[in-house]
């Protein structure tokens, strides 16, 4: 019941903002069909388990974490666009239903067992978030949609091609292997390795396209500079996890074949071009959305980087989930605030936010601070972890180029965006509406979401409880386990005859 729950609620809430007659009621049915989702969430979780083998739908350690952090970032972007939603844009039926819609997909994605499933969930995410980059309805809104369908198809295509070489792989067994994660993982050795590697491949292609991982990352400086920024801060903070999600699948079953090494070493490469095309093209950019949009490039990197070190940086990985998850949302939201005050994208535009509002500059420089890794925010530990990892392993040239383009990305967020926080107000500055005394709720609406995830991800970096430790560990250990448990397996059946 409670699976079903976490797909239907938000379906249902949707349908309510196609039908209610006015807008009050439309935004209190986005509010309350986010919330009632995340209270579905949290009653779920002593419901996480290991699936059985023919479970298409399923509550395990890495679905359910995942879940829990999409979840959370949409109850607060729902908070968010209170202030934030004007009605002279797009329909807001239609804006608010597709929201839905994308929490509904995404939840769908993270319980699904079945790779098919899994699938279908992220191509009806993809569908769903589509009308929303459209928001704008200019020329250039119109150019990052198409670029977003193009290069997002594509990324699907593969991904769906890599599910079917492992459903060949599957084939030279005696008995039927079906696509669940978990009849996967226990027949893995004696899958065909050959097409394991193929599906593997295009499975890193694929959904390393919907992650933004580079080379096929075009698509998303353009959508998250087009779309409005909260609903950047649900692709960055939701798509991407998604997609990393089905990447993980998909490298389960290679590690409980044996094919860790491989598989692992593939995601290092990916994953530090990622992270060395976000530094290239962040130094010297004047458009801080665009910024922000490679400094999620650079993030998939670090993640796809951390799983390829194996257990070592596993959890470091999902440590940098979820604090991505809490500081995109974070930059996104002020983003949109510091939109409504100057009304450009353009770095040069945009001085003293300080001065003109003491609370966003403030927030802003936390955003900056807890983005870019300093300490005690959470992605300073993750990337730290990662770094250990790569020592214990012996890895050292992962080390020395992912601490030196991190030092690039570091060098230049804080060169570009920290001016924006600090220096005298541009000339011909006025009171845009956001600070009006009339439109103050909207003021407080905006950076009252950002606070909170601010504060959570201050919080949980400085002192971590022991819950969330425990499901991070889990989540990892559901990734890396079939490694340790299967590989001794794979190794003997490759000397059978």
């Amino acid at each position: 019941m409670t699976l079903f729950l976490l797909v239907a609620v938000p379906l249902v809430f949707g349908a309510l903002c196609l039908v209610l007659p006015t807008s009050p009621l439309r935004m209190a049915a986005l509010v309350a069909g986010a919330w009632a989702h995340l209270a579905v969430v949290i009653r779920s979780w002593p419901s996480v388990e290991t699936p059985l083998r023919d479970d298409f739908l399923g509550l395990d350690p890495l679905g359910h974490l995942f879940l829990t952090l999409i979840s959370a970032l949409f109850a607060a972007t729902s908070v968010y666009f209170v202030g934030y939603h004007r009605k002279r844009l797009i329909s807001q039926r239609v804006f608010q239903a597709c929201i839905l819609a994308l929490l509904s997909a995404l939840s769908l994605l993270c319980i699904s067992q079945h790779l098919g499933l899994l699938w279908v969930a992220l191509e009806s995410a993809s569908l769903a978030v589509t009308p929303l980059i459209y928001f704008r309805l200019g020329p250039r809104a119109l150019e990052a949609t198409w670029k977003f369908l193009l290069m997002n198809s594509v990324g699907v295509a593969l991904a769906l091609l890599g599910i079917f070489c492992v459903a060949i792989a599957t084939t030279c067994q005696r008995n039927p292997v079906a696509l669940t994660i978990a009849d996967l993982v226990r027949n893995a050795a004696q899958l065909d390795r050959t097409w394991l590697r193929v599906g593997f491949l295009l499975g890193l292609v694929g959904f390393g396209t919907k992650m933004g991982l580079a080379p096929l990352h075009s698509w998303k400086p353009d959508a998250y500079g087009e779309a409005p920024p909260p609903v950047a801060a649900l692709m960055a903070g939701g798509m991407t996890l998604g997609a990393f999600a089905g990447l993980l699948r998909m490298f389960q079953v290679c590690a409980a074949a044996g094919l860790s090494a491989f598989a692992g070493s593939w995601l290092i490469v990916f994953g530090l071009i990622s992270i060395g095309t976000a530094a290239v093209f962040i130094v010297g950019n004047n458009d801080y959305r665009r910024i922000l949009a490679y400094t999620s490039v650079e993030h998939m990197g670090v993640l796809v980087v951390g799983v390829g070190l194996g257990s070592a940086g596993s959890y470091a990985s999902m440590l940098h989930a979820m604090h991505n998850m809490l500081n995109k949302g974070a930059m996104f939201f002020l983003a949109g605030f510091i939109w409504r005050i100057y009304e450009s994208n353009e770095i040069r535009a945009v001085r003293g936010t300080l001065i003109r509002s003491p609370l966003a500059g403030v927030l802003l420089l936390a955003a900056l601070c807890a983005t870019c890794g300093l300490p005690p925010f959470g992605m300073f530990f993750s990337e730290l972890g990662i770094v250990l990892a790569a020592a214990q392993t012996g890895r050292w040239w992962v080390l020395g180029i992912f601490v030196l383009t991190l030092a690039v990305v570091f060098v230049g967020v804080m060169t570009a965006l920290l001016p924006m926080v600090f220096g005298d107000l541009p000339e011909n500055s006025s009171v845009s509406e956001a600070e009006l005394p009339s439109h103050r709720w909207r003021r407080w609406t905006m950076l009252g979401a950002a606070t909170a995830l601010l504060a959570l991800g201050f919080g949980l970096g400085a002192y971590q409880p022991h819950a969330v430790r425990d499901a991070l560990a889990r989540a990892a250990d559901s990734v890396c386990r079939p490694q340790a448990e299967f590989v001794t397996l794979a190794r003997t059946a490759e000397v059978q005859p």
